[in-house]
């Protein structure tokens, strides 16, 4: 199993930090540091900074040496696919090919009404979602491209710039353990399939809708420190940050490192192939060592 980060930059994190966080990843030989992208905060109820995550991908690409790169996952309402496409296939160029695209049908209505985005349905969104896909894969993978969908005409399109990765940067959907139809999308245009806050049950219930060529991942928190009081602080600052409906602790990585473990196993012997943490303050920064270090004992 892989470690990786989720760096949850729409919670007010600045580039010093959000690089902070991304290096402790990378020396801890976290696999990935993956970025949120949200236009306003969607953990804590009051108003904080939120950048922009591809700025902040490009100045990492050039902070960093090993650790992949990508968003975890860009709500397809935001934007044109051709031009997601160009983002990912750019930072696939200035980071020498470690990029990776994270997909999702979006679900913070809030923001969507805030900057003027349209919010459809969810299963139009999902719609939205499978075209993109159809989309962005066959910008990297056809010269020219054409594409006639519900949504989207392109014409002729000769693609630039052609992406490091052959035959394209990984492609990451995600999703709720509950769905059905987006995992049948990842087993046919992604490489990898991300859940959030599932039990063991879940992952074994989506592992067997996927096929060998999509692996499966989990989003979650953890709270993990040398000591139960540790533990206790950790999760008390954690859990305040937090809307209430993410606050279900059952299904975080919480405990000391050998109860870190435990859990990682558990994930492990479901089909989970890598773990992404929520991060976004200092305390998760100092907690980062502490779980490679849990995964390699």
């Amino acid at each position: 199993m892989k470690l990786g980060v989720s760096i949850e930059i729409q919670e007010g994190l600045g580039y010093g930090d959000t690089l902070a966080l991304a290096l402790a990843a990378e020396e801890s030989g976290y696999d990935a540091a993956l970025l949120a992208e949200h236009y306003t905060t969607s953990a804590a109820p009051e108003q904080r900074m939120a950048a922009d995550a591809w700025i902040y991908l490009a100045a990492l690409a050039r902070d960093t040496e090993r650790i992949r790169l990508g968003t975890l996952v860009s709500p397809v309402t935001f934007r044109h696919p051709s031009v997601l496409a160009k983002l990912a296939a750019s930072l696939d160029h200035v980071s020498g090919g470690r990029a990776e695209l994270g997909l999702g049908a979006g679900w913070l209505e809030s923001e969507h009404d805030a900057y003027g985005f349209p919010f459809p349905a969810a299963g139009r969104r999902v719609d939205l979602l499978e075209e993109q896909l159809e989309v962005i894969t066959g910008l990297w993978t056809k010269d020219p491209f054409n594409h006639d969908g519900s949504q989207y005409r392109l014409r002729d399109c000769n693609f630039t710039p052609r992406p490091v990765q052959q035959p394209h940067p990984p492609v990451i959907v995600g999703g709720r353990p509950a769905s059905r139809r987006l995992p049948r999308l990842a087993a046919r245009y992604a490489q990898e399939y991300v859940i959030a806050l599932p039990t063991p049950a879940d992952c074994e219930q989506v592992a067997a809708l996927l096929d060998d060529g999509c692996a499966l991942s989990v989003f979650t928190y953890a709270c993990v420190a040398e000591s139960e009081d540790g533990v206790r602080r950790l999760l008390e600052q954690t859990k305040a940050e937090l809307r209430p409906a993410m606050r279900n602790v059952d299904r975080w990585i919480v405990g000391t490192p050998d109860a870190a473990r435990r859990r990682l196993e558990a994930l492990a012997s479901v089909g989970v192939r890598r773990v992404f943490l929520a991060v976004w303050h200092e305390p998760h920064r100092e907690m980062l060592p502490l779980l490679a270090t849990a995964l390699d004992a």
